[in-house]
């Protein structure tokens, strides 16, 4: 028997998101990839900006955090990992599989204020939560045009 998983929820998602394309066409920034998802299943996640820090926590339950890999790179920050189907269990008899399993990532454009080599990550009861803290922000420079 072979068992296709069907979500619903995901398939609605994936319409909101045409329909938010479609009529505010406006509000789309190109260089936008916080909803960057990938793979067979993707996280939810909370971002929170405080004064000096951006703090993202991502619920991964049945992953171990040492199997999470928390990357940042030219100002993007990646999660991911992978959540396997337990071998031990016999797939056949089960009747419904809602909980996803596979590979997963997220990905998400930081401001230019943040310090990349400062990045923590740690997990706990389920949860991946990643500080990022702040640097100063940097004025704009102005430059006197000369003739």
């Amino acid at each position: 028997m072979n068992i296709t998983r069907y979500d619903p929820w995901r398939t609605m998602e994936d319409w909101r998101q045409e329909l938010d394309r479609a009529f505010h066409p406006l509000l789309q920034r190109d260089d936008d990839t916080s909803r960057v998802v990938g793979g067979d299943w993707a996280p939810a996640v909370d971002i929170k900006e405080e004064d000096n820090r951006y703090v993202i926590r991502a619920d991964i339950p049945g992953v171990k955090p040492e199997d999470i890999e928390v990357t940042m790179e030219n100002g993007v920050l990646t999660i991911r990992g992978e959540r396997k189907f337990e071998e031990t269990e016999e797939r056949e008899n089960f009747r419904r599989i809602e909980r996803s399993h596979g590979i997963f990532y997220r990905r998400f454009s930081l401001p230019d204020n943040t310090d990349a080599e400062a990045v923590e990550a740690s997990g706990k009861d389920g949860v991946i939560e990643v500080i990022i803290p702040k640097t100063q922000e940097k004025q704009p420079k102005r430059i006197e045009v000369t003739h």
